[in-house]
């Protein structure tokens, strides 16, 4: 785990228990990004003192990042499309943004019929991060010490004709020489819902970005039209909630999530700083702290 030094003039004793207290932080951002962020962070603090004594869990929510590797994607999947964008399905409890945009793919030729894509919901990062935490026993993503564990905040499907044609693309992203296969998983359920999930990693871009877990699952047509997307695969479902009466823990740390797009509801109260735009989030699920870092 990586221990963090700050150069900073005129601390106070408290600022420096803080600082050190940051130590062992677990971040969904590389090295540079995860500095840059803890950096912003406790100088917000010094205004305002929002951070808890306890070391950090941080979660970098930036549509612009799952933008940019799009741009990089899509050419390679469907290079000719439409687009389409919709809300998240599923109920958020005290944010209410976020995206989900449809590239539908315009060449009949290909075995691509639409890539989705959506950048994770604060409330559901807060919902899955404890909870993960449970299932494996630690804080960490199972396969890199120094990752979170929620490697999905950046998410993509790919839909193809038929399930013959899952491994076709399959093989495709895992040549992508900008991506690099960190896990693969093939799923098939007693519904017959038939996927595969790839946790790739983008080894291009922005410094800050290099090393940025995206999941990508693939799946055929008709198992997506049976699947996704529909409201009875929400939380008022056995399986919905299955997932909301689970354990969780953070193993008392602090969940930060850090996301500038992040509409925030006037009944939550807001701190202003010079850096950033701070809300304490009272979530039913887990409460967590939403800071909107100024451009």
């Amino acid at each position: 785990m990586k221990y963090w030094s700050f150069a900073t003039t005129e601390r106070s004793d408290e600022l420096d228990l803080r600082i050190d207290q940051a130590a062992g932080t677990v971040s969904n951002m590389n090295d540079l990004r995860t500095g840059q962020l803890l950096n912003a962070l406790i100088e917000a603090d010094r205004e305002r003192r929002f951070i808890d004594r306890s070391k950090l869990v941080i979660v970098e929510r930036d549509p612009r990042h799952l933008e940019e590797i799009m741009a990089k994607l899509l050419p390679e999947l469907c290079p000719r499309h439409i687009v389409t964008v919709q809300n998240h399905h599923l109920p958020h409890y005290v944010v209410r943004d976020g995206k989900i945009t449809t590239y539908h793919n315009l060449d009949a030729e290909s075995p691509v019929v639409k890539v989705i894509s959506r950048t994770k919901h604060p409330d559901s990062t807060a919902e899955k991060t404890p909870r993960k935490t449970v299932v494996y026993g630690r804080l960490c993503e199972r396969h890199n010490r120094h990752k979170l564990m929620v490697g999905d905040v950046n998410g993509i499907e790919g839909v193809v004709k038929e399930e013959k044609d899952i491994e076709k693309l399959v093989d495709r992203i895992i040549a992508i020489p900008f991506l690099r296969l960190e896990h693969l998983e093939r799923h098939r359920k007693s519904n017959g819902y038939t996927s595969t999930h790839l946790n790739m990693i983008y080894e291009n871009g922005n410094p800050i970005m290099r090393g940025l877990e995206v999941e990508i699952q693939v799946t055929d047509l008709a198992s997506h039209n049976a699947s996704k997307y529909k409201p009875e695969q929400g939380h008022e479902t056995a399986y919905g909630k299955e997932k909301l009466a689970s354990k969780r823990d953070l193993r008392g740390r602090q969940l930060i999530i850090v996301g500038n797009s992040v509409q925030i509801p006037r009944h939550v109260q807001i701190i202003e700083t010079n850096v950033a735009r701070i809300a304490k989030v009272p979530n039913p699920i887990q409460p967590y702290t939403l800071v909107a870092l100024r451009e």
